[in-house]
């Protein structure tokens, strides 16, 4: 089975290169270094993929987040030759679009399922990266005002407590029968009417995955569901989420009581219902309609 569309990625992070206190500001003397614009969680996209501007390329009109935020390291990309070293990819973050010839910028939740594996990997790292660094001018630790430090991965306060990314770890459920006929489905209350998907919930504190599974089924379905087993993740950084994908077994499927205030409503589904279109299903860049895909194919 193939991975999640956002878990692909063509990207070596280079680690070691990034920590050295000048990396960012020697890649933008690189004629071959590449620079992707984001904003928000959107970047301009020509003839599927990315523009990736060269650093004398960047646009001059563009206008930058506020509070500034430099360029930022995501990594290098695949050699072309044995023994040569990546192009060198960097993430700028501006307020807003503005015009890129031939270009449109197109959001990551729309396109991700549609780029290459390298432009996949370098999309959702810029985005999820961008995320943290507009949200994170000071330190969770002390409250002090903080500056970027690694290549803009790390911030650290005068206090000298550093910052480091964040990510909140959900867990996405396929629910079948035993028999593995049916899938379960909910319809959550901020979606639109006739749009199901799989239930998903963040792991709490000192809870592990299988845990996290049992207790968010039963309390969004009224389900007791058994045997949980790990199918794969994507980062999916709106805002900072790991999907970890799980598929699990309901003993007693009648058993359905939802939630009723984040799970209107629960139904079991058969492969020719949903291949049949009875409802709307998640869109091709979640890891939802990957786990959905891969059950309905076996």
């Amino acid at each position: 089975m193939q991975v999640p569309p956002l878990a692909r990625s063509g990207l070596d992070r280079d680690h070691v290169a990034r920590i050295a206190p000048d990396a960012v500001a020697r890649a933008l003397e690189l004629p071959s270094t590449r620079v992707i614009v984001v904003a928000g969680d959107r970047s301009p996209v020509h003839d599927g993929r990315l523009v990736r501007f060269a650093p004398d390329a960047l646009p001059r009109t563009a206008v930058a987040v506020e509070p500034a935020v430099p360029p930022s390291w995501l990594g290098r990309l695949a050699p072309e030759a044995p023994g040569e070293q990546g192009v060198i990819v960097l993430s700028m973050l501006v307020a807003e679009p503005f015009d890129v010839d031939g270009a449109e910028w197109r959001s990551l939740r729309e396109v991700g399922a549609e780029l290459d594996d390298a432009d996949a990997g370098v999309l959702v790292q810029a985005v999820a990266l961008g995320v943290w660094q507009r949200e994170s001018h000071h330190s969770p630790v002390d409250g002090l005002p903080t500056v970027f430090e690694e290549s803009g991965w790390v911030r650290r306060s005068d206090s000298g407590a550093p910052h480091f990314p964040r990510t909140d770890p959900a867990v996405i459920v396929a629910i079948h029968d035993e028999a593995d006929e049916r899938i379960l489905l909910g319809h959550n209350a901020a979606w639109p009417e006739g749009r199901y998907s799989l239930i998903a919930g963040f792991v709490d504190p000192g809870e592990s995955l299988e845990a996290a599974v049992v207790r968010e089924v039963h309390e969004e379905t009224g389900l007791r569901v058994v045997e949980p087993r790990y199918l794969g993740s994507q980062p999916w950084p709106f805002p900072r989420s790991l999907m970890l994908g799980f598929e699990c077994v309901a003993p007693e499927p009648d058993a359905i009581v939802p939630d009723g205030v984040e799970i209107l409503d629960v139904r079991w589904f058969t492969r020719d219902e949903l291949r049949a279109g009875v409802v709307q299903l998640p869109g091709s860049t979640s890891i939802a309609s990957w786990i959905l895909e891969a059950w309905l194919e076996r």
